[in-house]
């Protein structure tokens, strides 16, 4: 979620980081943003398709897989709430740009699997580079069916606090498998993909927050505070020079 010329940008002592103003992403926003994603995708398939033999570890490959399954349910999140029409159009458009930038991670890691041979799907187990092997579904941030049905029968202004919530946790679990494959990873352009995402989410989380605080919408019964994490802290600290 990156500024553009249609918004304007206030520092706000005691506040998370820089606080955003957003006009909207109209039609020029978006063509921007695509044809972002567009260079970029075309810069790292440039960077793996120079390279014959296999560069991958075990924890390379791992993250890829399994933060490609771990972004289908954001995604799908996001779907649910563009389908609503009682939802303000400024959330819309983050849910739209999740969707944009999830897509996009998926097509590299799948892209940069599928050259050097490796599935772009898990097995049955996720997380086992990390050393702990468990069920797909247990994978830390993921949402439960019963919130993801809470989230499809929600509406309006319930909605969107629910969808901040949720997405908030699913980020912050992301984060942190993304911290694991920027330690564990070989393979430098990996690594990068991985320390991107950290940083994005890290943003998305405090953009999503101040959203939150500017419209007052209340953090949902059972959620805590996501900009207490540790390390959407360490982002803020890194935004204001710390």
């Amino acid at each position: 979620m990156s500024s553009t010329e249609g918004e304007t940008s206030m520092d706000h002592s005691g506040d998370h980081g820089t606080e955003t103003t957003r006009s909207g992403m109209g039609p020029g926003r978006l063509a921007v943003l695509v044809a972002a994603v567009a260079f970029l995708a075309g810069a790292i398939g440039w960077a793996v398709g120079g390279r014959q033999s296999d560069p991958l570890n075990s924890a390379d490959v791992g993250f890829m897989q399994d933060m490609t399954l771990h972004h289908d349910q954001a995604i799908q999140m996001s779907l649910l709430l563009l389908g609503k029409e009682d939802v303000d159009s400024d959330l819309l458009q983050y849910a739209q740009e999740i969707v944009i930038s999830q897509r996009f991670d998926q097509g590299v890691f799948n892209a940069t699997l599928d050259r050097f041979g490796h599935r772009s799907a898990p097995d049955d187990t996720v997380m086992g580079w990390m050393g702990h092997a468990m069920a797909p579904d247990e994978m830390p941030g993921l949402a439960t069916e019963d919130q993801m049905r809470q989230l499809r029968q929600a509406s309006g202004e319930e909605a969107a606090a629910l969808w901040i919530a949720l997405m908030s946790e699913h980020h912050l679990g992301g984060m942190h498998m993304a911290a694991e494959a920027v330690d564990r990873g070989q393979d430098q352009t990996v690594v990068n993909l991985a320390r991107g995402n950290q940083t994005v989410q890290a943003d998305e989380v405090l953009e999503l927050s101040r959203y939150r605080l500017r419209n007052g919408l209340p953090i949902p019964d059972g959620f805590t505070d996501p900009v207490e994490d540790e390390m959407v802290q360490a982002r803020v600290a890194q935004m204001q020079g710390g």
